[in-house]
């Protein structure tokens, strides 16, 4: 397709769901706050653009792995459970996005083979992706949270 050809349209499929980013921009605004002084999830809603009831899903995920930890009661809020060293960028993605591979054939934990695949070990293109898989992976396993802030 051409670029100036108008009657087709490219669609982009975006490999970041807008769930793994709501939740890497609360952590972020979550870990650049007194880290004494919770944050409601109101607070984090409106300052981040985030629709609030699609927050709070996220919020209960990341309190659930362990990632953030909820008081309650006046003056309570969200804070972080762990050093936003230590909280890795792959954990959170793995955690709303299942595998990071762009092709289910190339991942570890969610491998899939494809359908139309006759010989997965020959595919010239699941070898090619699984490397930028790899790629991708290693390069998140080294950020954290600390390099978003």
């Amino acid at each position: 397709m051409r670029c100036s050809d108008k009657s087709e349209l490219i669609s982009f499929e975006p490999v970041l769901t807008k769930k793994a980013k709501y939740a890497l921009n609360a952590l972020s605004f979550i870990a650049q706050q007194d880290l004494n002084h919770p944050q409601t999830a109101a607070t984090i809603a409106k300052e981040n653009n985030i629709p609030l009831k699609f927050l709070e899903s996220i919020l209960s995920e990341l309190k659930k792995n362990g990632t953030l930890k909820s008081i309650h009661g006046k003056g309570g809020g969200y804070l972080l459970r762990k050093s936003p060293y230590e909280i890795r960028i792959v954990d959170i993605l793995r955690l709303f996005d299942g595998a990071v591979g762009l092709i289910p054939c190339t991942t570890h934990q969610y491998f899939e083979p494809c359908s139309e695949c006759k010989d997965i070990e020959a595919c010239k293109i699941r070898w090619m992706f699984k490397e930028l898989k790899d790629i991708n992976v290693a390069f998140l396993k080294e950020k954290s949270l600390a390099d978003l802030i």
